[in-house]
């Protein structure tokens, strides 16, 4: 049983990888000045890769959801488990594109 000090450590580790994961693709793919159709592949990423979860209806702590919905679909009760879920990691994803793209069009108006 995780400890609330393990699991917030857990969980900023998650964060941590995943911020330098989105910095290394960041610096590998994607040409020196993004696109806005770069930023918003970017975001999407970020979102999918952000974006936490419940793993299920009794749970109190946050997961990343892409990690609960595979989990929850091949392990859990299937499909109608990963749902829920499923439409958070959705929704992650369209706030993140939403927001890669407009810090792109942003910074790329102001010069920067």
């Amino acid at each position: 049983m995780l400890t609330t000090q393990s699991y917030l450590i857990a969980m900023f580790i998650y964060w941590a990888a995943a911020l330098a994961g989105l910095v290394l693709i960041r610096r590998s793919w994607f040409p020196a000045t993004l696109s806005k159709s770069s930023g918003l592949v970017l975001g999407c990423i970020g979102g999918v890769l952000l974006t936490p979860a419940l793993p299920g209806p009794e749970e109190a702590t946050l997961a990343p959801a892409l990690i609960v919905v595979i989990f929850n679909a091949l392990f859990g009760g299937g499909t109608e488990t990963a749902l829920t879920p499923g439409l958070w990691l959705i929704s992650g994803l369209v706030a993140g594109g939403l927001c890669g793209a407009w810090w792109t069009r942003r910074k790329n108006q102001t010069g920067g």
